[in-house]
């Protein structure tokens, strides 16, 4: 499964943090339509290889203009005029410096990655303890009444 639709099945706290990612950065309509594109690109690479940024930024415009191509012929006006609107966004943003979307992008995968993995953390310490079955609690107290209570009467 793609990473972007793990992001997607995050619960409501996580996807709001992945909202605050993408606030000013980086479009998410672009992260959403290109998801498979851009996770397979080596972003991390490019934000040291401005040559290396130029491609993948000149691609993002042509995977872009693809979509937009295909949005056209169903003639989705409010579509199209996001895709418009985006793309002259990140041309003016980005055009004279691309190892900055390089850096971006990487550091939204990388966000993203870190998000995922905390929501995936299993819960631990005394929250997790508070959240045990009372019954299983109740249990416990009394393995650990009749454990000291041997302890006790062999000393």
């Amino acid at each position: 499964m793609s990473q972007w639709n793990q992001v997607q099945q995050l619960e409501t706290k996580f996807l709001e943090q992945i909202d605050q990612i993408y606030d000013d950065k980086f479009p998410m309509e672009v992260r959403h339509l290109l998801a498979q594109w851009i996770e397979n690109q080596d972003w991390e690479s490019a934000y040291n290889n401005e040559p290396m940024a130029a491609i993948l930024l000149q691609n993002l415009f042509i995977k872009l203009d693809e979509h937009l191509d295909r949005v056209s012929q169903e003639k989705n006006l409010l579509l199209i005029h996001n895709l418009k609107r985006i793309r002259t966004l990140l041309q003016g943003k980005y055009q004279n410096n691309p190892m900055h979307v390089a850096v971006v992008v990487s550091n939204c995968l990388r966000e993203e990655r870190r998000i995922l993995a905390t929501a995936n953390m299993p819960l631990q310490g005394p929250l997790e303890k508070s959240l045990q079955n009372p019954l299983v609690s109740e249990r416990q107290r009394n393995t650990e009444h009749k454990v000291s209570a041997i302890k006790n009467s062999a000393q």
